[in-house]
């Protein structure tokens, strides 16, 4: 039996932990002992929940600020010999003590930090396998290169970056970016109400309870040509809000841990209003959903906004009061002419990254690890 670990990185259920899971409830790896571990929370215990905290505020009410540090610290050109020495300080002892307690024949980063910390320890343990899986659309400084064996590159311009930074072709695989296997299913649609509106748009991204989501709520004033269901995850201020406004045509959705749930209704939307994270985009593609983007996050979520953008996989709504969203949503969504391109776009996107099956890539390095 093959010993696999996934390292996400902090506790926030990020694109990184539904990637992890993601991997973990894969066909391709049943049946191994596999296990998914946060380095910070097995270092530091309470610290990290206080640090993820801590990282929430930040990014809530010093954007620009978090935004600079970001680029100053992760973006730009990939450097083979550049050293993160605090990040080494806190975490390569800790990477050490667990793969020494675990004994793992692979394992999967869905973060840059654990990606950075075995990349420098690799030659200490030429038998373990390690892949980096990207969780975002575009790949920073800190990800580990030179001694990875593995890349799940989630669009083609990342699997030529790594080509040009010096990886070998034949370590990428041009996946996307991994989705749970429970969208990848047709769901049975949910019975309809009455007197439904036309179109029904969902709207996530605000779970953790940064980013605009209240003011986008403030601006939706709904006409009656769609309902809004707004998944409000484990935010209950947020549900809450919604609840309390008693419009009848936005109504607020509790924490949906189902996946099947969760699939229908994707497949019951005629669109989706969300902030451009990499899983959920992933997930809207796979669906076949147009997206509106109403808010990005500093960092991570910015990068993607302007790559997403530069391929047509998303529509950017325009805020304030410079045109109302319902108006702009229906725009969109009754002309022919958009959608049809939307579709084209979405198509050609699909094509690029269907190179292998995810759980066929898993097999295979399953068999090598195993020779």
């Amino acid at each position: 039996m093959t010993t696999i670990l996934i390292f996400p990185f902090l506790s926030i259920s990020t694109g990184h932990h539904h990637v992890a899971d993601s991997l973990h409830t894969n066909p391709g790896i049943q049946g191994h002992q596999c296990e998914k571990i946060d380095i910070f929370s097995y270092a530091y215990g309470r610290v990290e929940r206080m640090s993820s905290a801590a990282y929430l505020k930040w990014i809530q009410y010093f954007p620009k600020v978090y935004s600079a540090v970001y680029h100053l610290l992760a973006c730009g050109n990939h450097r083979p010999k550049k050293r993160h020495y605090m990040y080494e300080l806190m975490f390569l002892k800790n990477m050490q003590k667990i793969i020494a307690e675990k004994k793992p024949d692979i394992v999967f980063c869905t973060h840059a930090l654990p990606s950075y910390l075995l990349n420098r320890l690799k030659v200490q343990y030429p038998g373990l396998t390690v892949v980096n899986v990207y969780t975002d659309f575009f790949v920073n400084r800190i990800w580990g290169r030179e001694h990875i064996d593995y890349h799940f590159a989630p669009i083609k311009d990342i699997k030529d970056q790594l080509i040009s930074e010096g990886v070998d072709e034949g370590k990428i695989f041009l996946t996307g970016i991994p989705i749970h296997h429970s969208y990848k299913t047709a769901a049975g649609l949910m019975e309809e109400e009455g007197n439904q509106p036309h179109y029904n748009i969902l709207i996530t991204g605000g779970s953790m309870g940064v980013g605009g989501i209240f003011k986008l709520v403030r601006e939706l004033s709904p006409q009656g040509s769609a309902v809004y269901h707004i998944l409000c995850g484990k935010n209950e201020k947020l549900y809450r809000y919604v609840k309390s406004a008693n419009d009848p045509f936005i109504k607020p959705l509790p924490y949906i841990e189902s996946k099947a749930e969760m699939n229908r209704l994707y497949e019951q939307a005629s669109g989706i209003i969300t902030k451009p994270g990499g899983v959920t985009i992933s997930e809207c593609i796979e669906k076949r959903l147009p997206v509106f983007i109403y808010d990005a996050l500093p960092g991570q979520e910015e990068m993607n906004l302007n790559i997403l953008k530069k391929k047509r996989l998303v529509m950017e709504l325009k805020k304030g009061k410079e045109e109302p969203i319902e108006k702009q949503l229906l725009s969109f969504l009754s002309s022919r002419d958009g959608t049809v391109r939307h579709s084209l776009n979405i198509s050609r996107y699909v094509h690029e990254t269907s190179e292998r099956d995810v759980g066929e890539i898993l097999e295979k390095i399953m068999m090598a690890a195993n020779r």
